[in-house]
């Protein structure tokens, strides 16, 4: 303790002189000396007694206090103090075993047996317990789907039919034969009928594939023109567009630009994408054909006709909905234009495209239209 006091003698000290050499402008290098020096001192002594202190507790251990009549402390519980040491590296120690953490229970999916259920892959679902869960066969389950392996992805839609609505195997259609003669182009259909069509081009995502939904809410049916590469991506919304009874028509295979293409070329992309889409949803997509981008001249509605397509189809309402406007913004312009026989063009890419449909169907069923398909405007 007496080491402790000195130490802090000299650290006083060290800050007396620090005061004097401010206060003293003569003798200040004499006072930052002493400082120095009292500051060294001051830590010199601190050293000593940490280290002295050390040694004492050092001692201690080495030499713990022996208790009379040979009996052994009690740790103030009664017990030996032994028995609350804790267990040696050679000690055999019980250790619970470990408990697999329980799995979540999956529901059971009800299909049924008059019904078409779109079921959307969750988390922890694997094509084998989707099977078990619906009591459907798994390779039904990958016909249908058009899956070529055991491998499914979260949110993908996976059709399941109930046993009254199983489709029957699809058999190959031979090619039908002949030239015939170049297609003609559609803009409007029967102007003495209170009618328009709605029509959906599907050519390379999904973004307003909710479109479904909303004409379902509204019992509607509508055309979509599917490219063969859509149908190849999304197999399960492709044969959920035809479960759902709309119309389904051909908008090429690849995309392309028809006056850009060669028509050789040409007539084999209108021809896989025939192929795709009837393998796909067992639904031929003939007769109608629409042009990618509206593009087309002479030639490429002879290349159309001679694959088989006498109808191409271009549009009355353009709703620019590729270009992602507002909800209101679609519906206004198929407001603006709506007359009997209109065709209008809008996208499944579009984002925007359900919500504007949901607005616009109440509103021209008011003005006396009825909302129909293709098929049914042409009349």
């Amino acid at each position: 303790m007496p080491e402790y006091f000195l130490g802090l003698l000299f650290f006083l000290l060290t800050i007396l002189f620090l005061v004097r050499s401010f206060i003293s402008a003569k003798k200040k290098v004499i006072y930052l000396t002493f400082a120095a020096v009292s500051l060294l001192a001051g830590i010199l002594i601190f050293a000593f007694y940490n280290w002295h202190l050390s040694e004492k507790n050092d001692d201690v251990a080495d030499n713990p206090p022996i208790h009379s009549g040979g009996e052994e402390p009690q740790n103030g519980t009664g017990k030996d103090p032994e028995d609350n040491e804790e267990p040696g590296d050679n000690d055999e120690v019980e250790k619970p075993e470990p408990k697999e953490p329980e799995k979540p229970k999956l529901k059971e999916i009800i299909v049924p047996d008059d019904e078409v259920v779109y079921y959307v892959v969750e988390k922890g679902d694997t094509l084998f317990n989707i099977s078990q869960r619906s009591g459907i066969p798994a390779e039904k389950i990958k016909q249908w789907n058009q899956l070529s392996g055991d491998t499914i992805y979260i949110g993908q839609v996976l059709i399941l039919y109930g046993k009254n609505k199983e489709p029957a195997p699809q058999q190959p259609k031979p090619e039908e034969p002949g030239n015939y003669g170049p297609s003609k182009i559609i803009v409007r259909g029967n102007p003495n009928a209170k009618k328009i069509a709605l029509t959906f081009d599907a050519g390379s995502d999904i973004a307003g594939i909710r479109i479904l939904d909303v004409l379902k809410e509204h019992n509607v049916k509508a055309t979509f023109f599917l490219t063969g590469k859509w149908v190849e991506k999304f197999p399960s919304y492709a044969k959920r567009i035809a479960a759902e009874g709309h119309e389904i028509a051909n908008h090429s295979h690849s995309h392309p630009d028809a006056v850009k293409t060669d028509s050789s070329v040409f007539y084999e992309d209108i021809k896989k994408a025939e192929r795709i889409i009837e393998e796909t949803t067992g639904v031929s997509p003939r007769p109608y054909f629409r042009f990618p981008y509206g593009s087309y001249n002479k030639d490429a509605l002879e290349t159309v006709g001679k694959a088989g397509y006498p109808y191409s189809i271009h549009w009355t309402i353009d709703t620019l909905d590729w270009q992602q406007p507002a909800a209101d913004v679609i519906a206004q312009r198929i407001l603006d234009k709506a007359q009997n026989g209109a065709i209008v063009l809008m996208h499944i890419g579009g984002i925007n495209t359900p919500d504007g449909v949901d607005q616009v169907i109440p509103e021209l069923k008011k003005r006396g239209y009825q909302i129909v398909t293709l098929s049914e405007v042409l009349k």
